[in-house]
Formats: C-alpha cells, sequence, structure tokens
C-alpha cells in the first residue's frame, strides 16, 4: 500500500487506540503511538505491526500530520501540549477511525455490552466465509492468529466497534448499524438518558442500508421506529430467528430459520448472552455475504478479558471478565449459573467514580447473585474521587466485604474454597486482570505440590553452564558508588536463552528483576534489593564486530571504554566523547548517555533488545526517543546489542589524542572520588551544579557523603557510607537550592527498586 502521512496515536496502549493505529499502519501510513502507562498485552501487537513507541516522534525524524487520541488523554497532557506547539491537527480515536472508513461500507457495531464479543464473532465469521473485509476491533483475540485490526485494498467493507462513551459516534454514518443493546451509562459524559438515546437515533438515521438489533429489546424498538432504511431483528421470533436446542458448558446448539438458511449449529457458546450475540453477528454475516459457512464460528476461541479460564481444576474454576455495567455483570453472573454448578465467589472492581456514584445500588444488587462478594477499590480511570464513587458505596448496607489492600485477597478467598464445586469470577474494566493472573499462580503452584518456589527451582535444568546466579549478592562493588545492601538474586547470563528464561522465571514468581551494566548512576538502599539483578558480562556479551563502511556490531555489556579503544585502533572517528562515560552499551543506551557535547543516540544505527516479555526485537534509530537522561522503549529491556556508525576514517594517533584531550577536561571538571555521577538532572535553560554551588553547597556533607568541591553536582563517598547518608545529603540539597534558587532539582539518577518521590 502506498504512504498515506505520518500519525502519532496516543493511548496506543490501550485496546481503542492500538488497534486503530494497527489498521492506519495496514493501510499504509506511517504510524507511531505512545502510552504513559506500558505492560499492556497490545505493546507485543503493536511491536509486530512494527508500530514503534515514541514520545516525541518529531525528535525521532518523524512529522505526523495527524495526532490520534484517546479520550483519556486530557487537555494538557505533555503530548498534546507537543502535539499543538508543532500545529498537528488532533483527532479524538473514534473522530479519526470515522474518517478512514467514510468512504467505505462500514459496519457499525455499537450498544452498551457485548459489542466487542459480538464484533469479535463477525470477525470470525466473515473469516469462516472467506470474505475480504477489513476491521477494527476493541480488544484482543485469545487466538494469536487474529490480530486485533486488518486493512484491506481489496474489500470495500470494514468492521468496527463505535464508542458512545466520549460523543465520538456521532462521527459514524455507516452503511450498516448493529445495536448490540442500550442501558443508561456513562453520566459523566451524558446530562441524562434522553441525551444518549439521541445520539444512538442520529446514528440510526444516518445509517444508509440497514440498522440489525436483537428482537424484544423495547428500548432499540423505540429508537429505530420510522427509520427509512429496515430494521432487522434477530431472535426467537426475529427476521433471522433461532432457537436453542441444547446448551452445554462451552457450546449450543441451536436451530436457524427465518432469513437464516434452515439448519442446525453447534456453536462454541454458552449462556442467553453469549447466543444472542453470536446470532447477530451470523445474521450479519448473512446480510453481507449472502451465504454462512458450513461451521461458520470454527475459528472463534473468544476476546480475551471476557469470560477468561485462568485457572480449572476438579471443583475450583478461576475466571476473569472485562464486565462493568450493571447490566453486564448481572449477564455475566447468570452465564456463570446458566453454565456451572456450586458456589460462586465474585472480585469486583469498580470503574469510574462517576459510574460507581450512579450505580452503586445497581451493583449491590447485581452482586447479590453471588455468595460471597469482594469488592476492591474503584479503578479512577483518570477521574477524582468524589462523594459517593467510591467503592463503600458499593458494599453499603449488604453482606458484601470492602478489601482496601489488594495483597490480602488470596487470604480472604483461601478458607471459602472448600469442598464442592467453586467458580472464582474476577470482574472489572480497569486493572483487576492481574489481581486475577497473580490468585492464578497461586493455585497453579499449590497445584503442583509446591508451596515456596523460589528461582532456582524454576530455572533448574534450563540454564546454560555458563550462566551464573547467586543468592545474597552484595551490589556495593557492583556499583561505581559502591554503597548499598544485597540483591536478593544475582544473575550473569551466558546466552540469549539464559535471559529469557531468568526473566520468564521472575514473572511466574512475581519478582521484580533489573538490568545493571556498570552500576554508574544508581544508587542501592541499604536494605538492599528484593529481586533479581541481571548483569550481562562481557566476556559473553562485549563483543565487537567491525561489520565494514564504518559500521561496528557491539554487544549490550561492552564497556563503552573497550569500544572507544577497539574504534581508535581500527581508525574509526566519531565514538571518542564515550570513553570517560563509565559504563556499558547497554546501560547507555537505556540512559541516553552522553558527555562533552555527544549522546550515544548520535551514533546508533539500530539495536536488537529482548522485551520484557522474553521476545527478542530489533529497531532502526527512529524508532526510539533519545530523551534527556531516558530512552522510554527500553524500559525494562536488556540490550542485546547495538549498530553503531562511526563519523568516518582519521589516523589512530588523532583518535587517541582527542580521547586524551577529553579524559583530561574530565579529569580536571569531576571528582576522582567514588560516585554515581551527576545526582540531578539540568533543569531547563541552567545547569543543577551551577546552583547548587550558587547556594555555597560545595562541601557539604552527611556523614563520609559529601557535595564535591570539584563539581558541585557530584556528591562522593569518602568511604563506608550508607544509602541514608546520601539520600540525606541528597534532601538537604534539593531543600536548600529550593530555598534559595527557587529551583527545585530532579533525581538524575536511579534508586534500586524504589521511587524517589517516596525517598525525598
Amino acid at each position: 500500500m502506498s504512504n498515506l502521512g505520518s500519525a502519532w496515536l496516543l493511548g496506543a496502549c490501550g485496546m481503542g487506540v492500538g488497534p486503530l493505529a494497527i489498521y492506519l499502519k495496514g493501510e499504509g501510513w506511517e504510524v507511531s503511538g505512545w502510552d504513559d502507562a506500558t505492560g499492556s498485552p497490545m505493546e507485543l501487537q503493536l511491536a509486530n505491526a512494527e508500530v514503534p513507541l515514541l514520545r516525541d516522534p518529531w525528535a525521532a525524524g518523524r512529522s505526523p500530520a495527524v495526532v490520534g487520541r484517546s479520550s483519556a488523554v486530557k487537555p494538557g497532557h505533555m503530548a498534546l501540549e507537543l502535539a499543538n506547539s508543532h500545529e498537528v491537527r488532533v483527532l479524538r480515536r473514534g473522530e479519526l477511525l470515522a474518517e478512514r472508513v467514510a468512504n467505505r461500507r462500514f459496519v457499525a457495531v455499537c450498544g452498551s455490552h457485548g459489542k466487542t464479543t459480538t464484533c469479535g464473532l463477525l470477525v470470525a465469521a466473515l473469516a469462516s466465509a472467506e470474505a475480504d473485509f477489513g476491521y477494527v476491533l476493541g480488544g484482543l483475540f485469545r487466538d494469536p492468529n487474529f490480530p486485533p485490526a486488518r486493512a484491506t485494498s481489496t474489500s470495500p467493507w470494514v468492521i468496527a466497534e463505535v464508542d458512545e462513551s466520549d460523543g465520538t459516534i456521532g462521527a459514524f454514518s455507516p452503511d450498516v448499524t448493529v445495536a448490540v443493546n442500550l442501558d443508561w451509562d456513562h453520566p459523566d459524559y451524558y446530562r441524562d438518558e434522553a441525551a444518549l438515546e439521541g445520539v444512538f437515533r442520529a446514528l440510526f438515521e444516518r445509517t444508509r442500508s440497514a440498522v440489525i438489533i436483537p428482537s424484544g429489546n423495547e428500548r432499540l424498538e423505540r429508537l429505530t421506529a420510522g427509520l427509512k432504511v429496515p430494521v432487522i431483528r434477530v431472535g426467537a421470533d426475529g427476521d433471522y430467528a433461532y432457537r436453542l436446542i441444547q446448551g452445554g458448558h462451552s457450546t449450543s446448539v441451536m436451530a436457524m430459520s427465518g432469513r437464516f438458511p434452515s439448519q442446525q449449529l453447534n456453536l462454541p457458546v454458552a449462556g442467553t448472552f453469549n447466543r444472542s450475540n453470536a446470532a447477530l453477528a451470523l445474521a450479519v454475516t448473512h446480510f453481507i455475504t449472502g451465504s454462512l459457512a458450513a461451521e461458520p464460528l470454527a475459528r472463534w476461541r473468544g476476546i480475551r478479558r471476557r469470560q477468561d479460564v485462568l485457572f480449572e481444576r476438579t471443583g475450583l474454576r478461576v475466571l476473569a471478565d472485562y464486565a462493568h455495567h450493571p447490566t453486564e455483570i448481572a449477564a455475566l453472573l447468570q452465564w456463570i449459573r446458566e453454565t456451572q454448578t456450586g458456589r460462586l465467589i465474585v472480585v469486583f472492581q469498580p470503574h469510574r467514580h462517576t459510574r460507581t456514584r450512579q450505580y452503586a445500588a445497581e451493583f449491590r444488587t447485581a452482586l447479590a447473585v453471588a455468595d460471597h462478594a469482594f469488592v476492591l477499590p474503584v479503578y479512577a480511570a483518570g477521574e477524582s474521587a468524589m462523594e459517593g464513587g467510591r467503592s463503600d458505596s458499593v458494599v453499603a448496607g449488604s453482606a458484601h466485604r470492602l478489601v482496601e489492600h489488594r495483597q490480602d485477597l488470596p487470604a480472604l478467598l483461601a478458607p471459602l474454597i472448600g469442598d464442592g464445586d467453586t467458580v472464582v469470577a474476577f470482574v472489572g474494566a480497569g486493572d483487576i486482570e492481574r489481581d486475577a493472573e497473580a490468585y492464578a499462580k497461586i493455585l497453579r503452584r499449590e497445584g503442583e505440590g509446591v508451596i515456596s518456589l523460589d528461582l532456582p527451582d524454576l530455572v533448574a535444568g534450563r540454564l546454560s553452564t555458563d550462566c551464573m546466579l547467586r543468592a545474597n549478592e552484595p551490589l556495593a562493588r557492583r556499583t561505581t558508588l559502591g554503597l548499598g545492601g544485597a540483591a536478593r538474586w544475582y544473575a550473569e547470563p551466558a546466552t540469549v536463552d539464559d535471559v529469557v528464561g531468568l526473566l520468564r522465571a521472575a514473572a511466574e514468581l512475581d519478582l521484580r528483576y533489573f538490568i545493571v551494566g556498570r552500576g554508574s548512576n544508581l544508587l542501592v538502599p541499604d536494605e538492599g534489593y528484593d529481586g533479581l539483578v541481571v548483569h550481562l558480562a562481557p566476556e559473553h556479551w562485549g563483543a565487537i564486530t567491525d561489520l565494514g563502511e564504518g559500521r561496528l556490531r557491539v554487544g549490550g555489556g561492552t564497556r563503552l571504554k573497550e569500544l572507544c579503544g577497539f574504534a581508535a585502533r581500527e581508525g574509526w572517528k566519531g565514538f571518542e566523547f564515550l570513553e570517560g562515560i563509565p559504563g556499558t552499551v547497554g546501560g547507555s543506551l537505556r540512559m541516553n548517555a552522553g558527555a562533552m557535547g555527544g549522546w550515544i543516540f548520535d551514533v546508533i544505527e539500530s539495536i536488537e533488545w529482548l522485551t520484557p516479555y522474553g521476545r527478542v526485537r530489533a529497531a532502526r534509530r527512529d524508532c526510539f526517543d533519545a530523551l534527556y537522561r531516558d530512552c522510554p522503549q527500553l524500559h525494562g529491556a536488556v540490550v542485546l546489542s547495538a549498530v553503531l556508525r562511526s563519523a568516518g576514517r582519521d589516523e589512530p594517533a588523532a583518535i587517541r589524542a582527542r580521547m586524551d584531550d577529553m579524559a583530561a577536561r574530565r579529569r580536571a571538571s569531576q571528582p576522582r572520588e567514588a560516585s554515581a555521577g551527576c545526582v540531578f538532572k539540568n533543569p531547563a535553560g541552567d545547569k543543577a551544579g551551577r546552583l547548587i554551588d550558587l547556594s555555597g553547597l560545595k562541601g557539604r556533607s552527611v556523614g563520609p557523603v559529601s557535595v564535591s568541591p570539584v563539581h558541585a553536582n557530584f556528591l562522593v563517598n569518602g568511604g563506608d557510607a550508607h544509602a541514608a547518608d546520601f539520600i540525606a545529603l541528597m534532601r538537604e540539597v534539593r531543600a536548600e537550592v529550593k530555598a534559595r534558587q527557587g529551583v527545585e532539582l530532579q533525581p538524575e539518577i536511579i534508586a534500586l527498586g524504589r521511587e524517589w518521590k517516596d525517598l525525598l
């Protein structure tokens, strides 16, 4: 496909914007994205589609023609300010999607509940019918062979969900509209039910070919009355009719009639709500193609976070579901009661304070179907807390239990999992999925008969003989500052498989990990690090290969000093500024290290790295933000290697002379005692060292730690210092500079395993 321009998508790791980014990429756009919150499964989908995450695409050489944003990205956000400074057109997700499908035969799937599932079922049915079409889902398929979006240049048909929550539903004029249902919701946007109904009526009036609804829905019947286009009903007595013959644990046998070809179908869905969604999807498929495949949902494997079975053994099943409206929760719990037997335990996380305030009583009633219900604090989704909008309003006057601390859940659930069948359902649209997955991990370990698994147990027999793994490793000697406690686990992997095995084991144990190079720019707390520290030792990761034409492939564990020495010997210039930085290639890329007016990203051509999910990725330089002392795309990553490009040829003696000159200037301007380098970031238009010096703080000390008289932004360890001394002096320096200069300095160094806001 031809290039249609450049787009930058904000909130790209979310389930709304991420698929749209992938769709635009398939259309031929140059697409990048950004999200303040990472760790979403959508990140892998974006990486597979080669959509880089960039905080500042202009800095990477791109010039987006349009910026698409999630409605959760509010005015005043730094990314929107950046877009406005470049005078770029900014559209919400729905508005940008509407523009892209305006000249297509667009099928809009809308409604309050079940539209992602219905849209996914429609995609599966059309795929089974071997139809050619594009689509944009609002979630992720369980089947890894189905991406969340697909563009097509050979068919006019595109299927996508249309979201009413932010009013962008008004931008669409579909060819076919499928309304799954409609309930009063989104009081944060619509003043009353009539306003919500009005946007749906307007959408139906703009629909060109047909509106398809479930039969028997009074509200939708009223809103579709008198339309100029046909209104097609799907249900027991609808135009497309179906009747349940037999319902099982996960399947349904249905007799199809009316406009459907007369036949019996064995469908991989169970429960009243799922059967209705499936019938709607099959009706749309038949309306578009004129036929159905013999097994129309043979490729259906479900949608992530919709009735996901995370754990199952005899007598116990653990589910996770995205339901967050009272009607959705009621439908989900009805489905569980229809298809499961025994005790039902629900863990519910309310979504948004406005919704919680609006529906506290309805949530309470819906949860009453459960034998036990636990309610977590509200997932705010960017909203401020409000009276009546907290979780205590959901449990008020009921037997439901408020859980203030999520880590208490396993202990609260344990005594309720007794004899007989039990279903534990984790329900909500926020981040409750992590609680569900953590609980499922605990159950899996118990099922293996091992309660106290630790890292060596999980990696036993999986690491190479050259991989080193030690417990309680002192970290002071692993840093340039030379202080701090020990790591619970310390590893020096020898192969990529070693790294993958260690990271996967850490994830299984919910064990934090940190990748350390030379340990510069790092403060280790006195209590150490209750996690895994991984170091890429130079003997395994320090290879340097001359690729010719001034290009060097360098291992992630290569010390910068070694890189500069190699380049000087071979006559390749341009790396001299790196010689005095006490770090490795991997660490310097993570921090975008620089000195003497140069930055490591100035000489980078491409990077190969291992994602936190254990996948090896490689990308060009322009897929990374090179920010001040930061590269966001490498957070949590393990840099395996990088290709660096020199500035050309020069005599080795001349290169060495420049290195020596830089080293002399460094010795004259920086202390020789143990330090972590510059402690504070330079504020805009100024130098942190100048402000500290101007405040008269050179020589100030706490115990053996002092402000260097050579460079005030260095706090040096005079010997036998503790991290507490270092932090105490940082506090004093910040307070004095704030009081005397009116500037609050921000830390540049990393506090291992801690947040500076908690330390300072």
